[in-house]
């Protein structure tokens, strides 16, 4: 179900305020409780979480369920900050479930933060719909006042990611009666933004400045990324080098406050504005994304170890206590067990009825595919692949002629025998990452330059030989779209795998696409590529000078 809630966008990391449930009667805290709330107040999360687990066990067993969904509520938030956003997520529903009565004053406080992490776990995950009516339903049981204003503002930064300006400016502008100087801070910022997307005209920089002024006053690090990076891009087309200052400055704060995701995205305009130091950014950008991807990874694996201890160590007790009870208490787990049974005969029933649809609809998917793939291999094996040798034979003046001859009687068998072939592109022993490399070192002459970064062959693990296929052929397109038309002198590719999306992203500083012929001829084989795979692409059609493609795709 989760693997169906999409994958962020960083920008909101800080806009959202994060409530932990109020504790309204400590004394009927558990022991283990008020570890958790210890362990948690030294910032070790995994010990708090661990306690926490164990305390929200012991609320159920006393049946007291409202204290259990406290328990549980704190668990999503550690995972939520850890950046386990799918357990995250899980957690906090598995509280709503204890929260049976939604009228109590104190379930009301538990539910309005609940929803308050659930909206910002989906959020990360950038599933904004969701997101949305996540913060509504915080709203719907907020207790305080203040916190009405906070929720109104992250309605309204989910918005503004949607790109509805007119609906978040409704939201931001109730956002902005909020009394608390952060938070008004937070609300001005998102409002000038909302205005300048929604009227051109306007004029947000004296907004920008006079948030940046309250956020320094007040000493609030994680609220100058959002003043600095509005900033940054609104100066970046029209003044690079005032740009440039205000990502170094987000760079500075970031650091200071220890965020490295904020970091991260600080030197992605760096590497952009600072050609200079262009390649040494570029290096920083790519072991700060693996650094992050790493500490996502061990969050996940941390909370689900630290569940199975639990886990474990309640079956362990339950064996002991097994071994005394009475004949009936037997057949009663005898019982259970089988109900367990039964039930999961029922899932593997319906798992397996969901995986024959799935192949089915694969299935069909696969004969439309079939329609357009004759087609492609015409431009793809004919075209391109011609295009390609000849490229091959501009720069590589050392070319045998056997070794011209081979190319060329390959391009023919493969041409002559379209109509028999299975795939596409067939894989080689060849490492797929370094048979990419020596694509695009084709292309690289005096006049072109191409920069690779990231293709490890690390990012290829598991993917398919079709999808190989297919990234291979979009790469090739783009690069022959590129010297046939672009006039550009620096090619730069970039792949990035986060768990198991992959993302491609494609820089040239040729004269760019017009927006009314993106998928004419070889870009619409690229878009219908894309599709192939399952996978979203984002021209950038605004660019003054250059061509911006993005395209990703999971690699499983």
């Amino acid at each position: 179900m989760f693997r169906m809630i999409l994958i962020l966008i960083f920008f909101t990391f800080y806009s959202c305020k994060k409530q932990d449930p109020v504790n309204k009667n400590p004394a009927v805290n558990s022991k283990n409780h008020d570890k958790a709330n210890l362990f948690r107040g030294e910032k070790l999360s995994d010990s708090a979480f661990y306690y926490y687990s164990i305390a929200k066990d012991e609320y159920l067993l006393n049946n007291d369920s409202v204290k259990a969904a406290q328990a549980s509520i704190n668990m999503a938030i550690i995972q939520c900050d850890n950046g386990d956003y799918f357990g995250s997520i899980e957690t906090s529903l598995e509280a709503d479930t204890l929260l049976v009565d939604k009228n109590d004053s104190i379930s009301k406080s538990f539910l309005a933060a609940n929803y308050n992490n659930l909206a910002i776990a989906s959020t990360k995950l950038k599933n904004f719909d969701h997101a949305e009516n996540f913060y509504k339903l915080a709203l719907k049981f907020v207790t305080h006042p203040e916190n009405k204003y906070v929720y109104y503002n992250n309605i309204g930064d989910v918005l503004i990611m949607r790109g509805d300006f007119k609906n978040a400016l409704r939201n931001l502008e109730v956002a902005l009666q909020v009394k608390d100087s952060i938070n008004y801070a937070r609300a001005l910022n998102n409002w000038a933004y909302a205005k300048h997307f929604s009227d051109n005209t306007f004029n947000p920089v004296p907004y920008y400045h006079k948030a940046l002024k309250i956020r320094l006053k007040d000493g609030n690090r994680h609220g100058l990324n959002s003043s600095y990076i509005n900033l940054c891009d609104y100066y970046a087309d029209k003044d690079p080098a005032v740009s440039l200052q205000f990502a170094k400055q987000m760079k500075q704060a970031a650091v200071e406050a220890n965020s490295t995701p904020d970091v991260l995205e600080a030197i992605k305009r760096i590497i952009i504005l600072d050609k200079n130091n262009y390649l040494d950014n570029f290096q920083t950008y790519n072991t700060l994304s693996a650094e992050i991807q790493l500490k996502s990874s061990k969050a996940k694996n941390q909370f689900a170890l630290i569940r199975y201890g639990v886990e474990k160590s309640k079956a362990e007790n339950s064996i002991l206590k097994v071994e005394k009870l009475e004949s009936q208490k037997k057949l009663m787990y005898l019982a259970m067990i089988a109900a367990v049974l039964i039930i999961t005969m029922i899932s593997v029933i319906m798992s397996s009825k969901k995986r024959r649809k799935r192949l089915q609809q694969e299935k069909d998917l696969e004969v439309k595919k079939t329609e357009l793939k004759y087609s492609k291999k015409v431009h793809d094996v004919v075209a391109n692949g011609i295009y390609q040798l000849m490229t091959k034979l501009e720069n590589n003046l050392e070319i045998s002629r056997d070794e011209t001859l081979d190319d060329l009687e390959y391009v023919y068998d493969r041409s002559r025998n379209i109509s028999y072939e299975g795939i596409e592109v067939h894989d080689s022993p060849e490492i797929f990452s370094e048979k990419i490399r020596k694509l695009i070192g084709y292309f690289n002459t005096h006049n072109v330059q191409t920069v690779i970064a990231g293709n490890d062959p690390s990012i290829w693990e598991g993917v398919s030989h079709i999808k190989k296929g297919e990234v291979y052929q979009i790469l090739r397109e783009l690069l022959v779209n590129m010297k046939k038309h672009s006039h550009a002198d620096r090619v730069t590719l970039r792949f990035e795998r986060m768990e198991d999306r992959i993302t491609v992203a494609y820089r040239d500083t040729g004269i760019g696409i017009k927006k009314e012929t993106i998928f004419k001829n070889g870009m619409r084989n690229v878009e219908s590529r894309i599709v192939n795979l399952q996978g979203v692409i984002i021209f950038d059609t605004e660019t003054e000078k250059g061509l911006k493609i993005d395209f990703s795709f999971s690699g499983l």
